[in-house]
């Protein structure tokens, strides 16, 4: 099996500045490039100032404004690369931003460089992109890893708290996942990638043992960052998301479709997380520890959700994707034993 891993990854503050000498320094090329700049209006105004550094430095570059992470907007953004003969793209921004870029510059054919501005979820460095379809239902597409990374600390440290949280919450999910995708191996023989297994359980360990755990550190986010990369490089590795995703997306999932939660999804996993360790038949606390030092509750109401919603999102979450083997698959569901988990996560 053929891999595609990033070329590059550049990790400090201000190196977005650095963007510039990277790309000539790491794809052995030279400026100017014909470069497609995506961005959001609100981020524009932002970091005004960084993007004016770099189009002053890249003269190929132009400006593309993203309004919606749908998969007709980010079709039409291939076809433009295409018929504009933009060779490269860079995407400065969050997951709307991250995986219109991804996905445009995948069906284009040309080198994409993510530049993320915050770190909320692994999906920064996965081979998937998330997009709203028909009914503004969201569903995931095969991608391609970024061919590099440049995160910049000084940037990312600007983003919403619960943001971050949401990352710290993505990486929980590990933990759950790899056990979850063990089942399947026992219970179906599906095959496990011990590379795969290895770079999803030492992303969520550096979280783990990492001894700062202030989210104001820039130690912390270089440790997250490379945290959120190496889960993005475990799904490209194993060739599907099972490294990351378990019966606790399945639940985030189906929250999703069922009710209108302005709840970042890192946070949504990070208690479906609690409750599938539970259901595992294992012992949550390891799990709790870790979360209450980042400061992060799995106290549903903490997080809008009612009995009733967590329970029916329970009941339903391996009907959003039936292909996937989980704990869910080895239990007999019913609305009490999810009324029962309920209840726990309410005194923790």
């Amino acid at each position: 099996m053929q891999y595609n891993l990033p070329i590059f990854m550049t990790i400090g503050d201000k190196v977005i500045y650095s963007l510039p000498q990277i790309i000539t320094d790491k794809f052995r090329l030279s400026l100017p490039r014909k470069i497609l700049f995506f961005s959001t209006a609100g981020l524009m105004e932002l970091y005004g100032q960084q993007v004016q550094a770099l189009s002053g430095e890249l003269p190929g570059m132009q400006i593309r404004e993203v309004k919606s992470s749908s998969f007709e907007a980010a079709l039409q953004a291939a076809k433009d690369i295409c018929l504009n003969g933009f060779n490269m793209v860079i995407g400065f921004g969050g997951g709307t931003v991250l995986d219109t870029a991804k996905f445009a510059s995948f069906i284009a054919k040309v080198p994409y460089i993510a530049v993320p501005t915050v770190l909320s979820n692994d999906g920064l460095a996965s081979p998937v992109a998330v997009l709203y379809t028909g009914n503004n239902r969201k569903r995931s597409f095969g991608s391609k890893i970024p061919n590099g990374l440049v995160i910049d600390t000084d940037i990312v440290s600007r983003a919403p708290r619960d943001l971050l949280k949401a990352g710290i919450g993505d990486t929980v999910s590990n933990y759950t996942a790899l056990y979850d995708w063990k089942l399947d191996s026992i219970h179906r023989g599906t095959a496990t990638n011990d590379f795969a297994y290895m770079l999803a359980e030492t992303a969520f360990n550096s979280l783990l043992y990492n001894e700062e755990k202030s989210l104001e550190s820039k130690q912390f986010l270089h440790v997250m960052a490379q945290a959120l990369v190496l889960s993005g490089i475990a799904m490209e590795i194993a060739g599907n998301t099972r490294p990351c995703s378990g019966s606790e997306h399945l639940f985030s999932h189906a929250l999703d479709e069922k009710y209108d939660l302005a709840v970042p999804h890192g946070l949504l996993v990070a208690l479906g997380s609690v409750a599938a360790c539970i259901l595992q038949g294992r012992d949550p606390s390891i799990l709790l520890k870790y979360l209450k030092s980042y400061g992060i509750s799995v106290n549903p109401k903490d997080l809008g959700i009612t009995k009733e919603m967590f329970v029916q999102a329970w009941l339903t979450a391996r009907h959003t994707r039936p292909d996937r083997f989980t704990v869910l698959n080895t239990l007999k569901l019913y609305a009490l034993l999810f009324e029962n988990i309920y209840y726990q996560l309410l005194e923790v």
